[in-house]
């Protein structure tokens, strides 16, 4: 177990590398810890993380190059001749806290542009804009994208049309650059908006991801990496889900059993069932030690979702170095006083 721990943590090593209060530091120790909380399973545990761990893990550095790799192809896309008039012609959207993952990955591109073309973007704020540039790292329900754009497509800026109707018209442009999507959760961002505003924002909207998860099981050549279970779960997790309530039935609850028809994200379609059946099962445990008479009902044993989807989670499977995605199964992340767990990625300002 211990060789195996060590691989993982040349992988992991930069987790949270660049916050002083985090809880836990990544350690071969600390990794192993983890795992012997799955009893029997543990050293399958992290057999199976290592085999899908190197594709889904951004570290500081990679997210550094991922950037740079976005600016240069969105700057491409908009057909400018170089990186200066870009910047002066863009906006990139501020509008999360402090402590959330925009900020943080500003702060990079703020130092990617001074230390390599020396511009400040923010010497520009004041410039007209025509490019409006949403960065973050991971679009996983859909939910806090919409809502920002929601805000900025409803805006009239200096007293003229909305926003919305200033893209439509092509005046200004909006792209959404990530490290990562869930193609059901940006559909349904997408979809929303759409509502929300005119059917032809669809054709408007840029989006660009170095990862994308494939989530939708009525899609037949879905690759779904990420956590999905079939129908055949212990009555527990069967009991589990029938009472959830606010039912949206439109998202399914289990993939079906020969999907993917190809499997390429975990080591084989038995190593898939097992790992999605101890996950389910240990985030059922954790979930029942929560004594709230009022619980989160986005809280789900393979990650938060929408409330009104009846399904164990997100499942998210994908992991960077500055925080962890609450849509990620709770085994990851959860660490509850009281609940006898130790995460492998302790959170940063859950709950804000």
């Amino acid at each position: 177990m211990e060789q195996i721990a060590e691989a993982i943590y040349e992988i992991i090593k930069d987790y949270q590398c660049d916050y002083d209060a985090r809880k836990f530091e990544i350690t071969v120790e600390h990794i192993i810890n983890w795992a012997d909380q799955f009893g029997k399973d543990g050293l399958f545990v992290l057999e199976e993380l290592l085999y899908f761990l190197p594709s889904i893990y951004i570290s500081k550095e990679k997210a550094k190059n991922l950037l740079r790799e976005s600016l240069t192809e969105i700057m491409k896309f908009y057909r400018y001749r170089n990186m200066i008039d870009f910047v002066k012609d863009s906006h990139f959207f501020d509008t999360q806290k402090p402590y959330k993952s925009q900020p943080e990955i500003l702060e990079i591109i703020d130092d990617i542009l001074r230390t390599e073309y020396m511009i400040e973007y923010k010497d520009f704020t004041d410039s007209p804009k025509s490019n409006y540039i949403y960065f973050d790292d991971i679009l996983g329900t859909g939910g806090s994208v919409f809502k920002d754009l929601k805000t900025w497509l409803s805006t009239k800026e200096d007293d003229e049309i909305e926003n919305y109707k200033a893209v439509l018209a092509d005046s200004k442009k909006i792209a959404v650059i990530l490290f990562c999507y869930h193609q059901l959760g940006y559909g349904n961002m997408q979809y929303r908006l759409m509502k929300e505003f005119d059917d032809a924002i669809k054709k408007k909207l840029i989006i660009g991801a170095d990862y994308i998860i494939e989530n939708q099981v009525k899609w037949p050549t879905q690759n779904l990496n990420c956590l999905y279970p079939i129908k055949e779960q212990s009555v527990a997790a069967l009991e589990y889900l029938a009472k959830l309530e606010e039912v949206y039935e439109r998202v399914p609850a289990f993939r079906p059993a020969n999907m993917p028809k190809n499997e390429t994200f975990f080591s084989s379609p038995e190593n898939r069932l097992r790992l999605e059946s101890i996950f389910l099962e240990k985030g059922l445990e954790l979930l029942a030690k929560i004594k709230s008479e009022n619980p989160d009902k986005r809280k789900r044993p393979l990650g938060d979702t929408v409330r009104s989807h009846r399904t164990f989670g997100t499942g998210t499977l994908f992991f960077t170095w500055r925080n962890i995605s609450n849509t990620c199964p709770l085994v990851f992340w959860w660490d509850v006083p009281g609940h006898d767990w130790t995460p492998l990625f302790c959170v940063k300002n859950r709950g804000l």
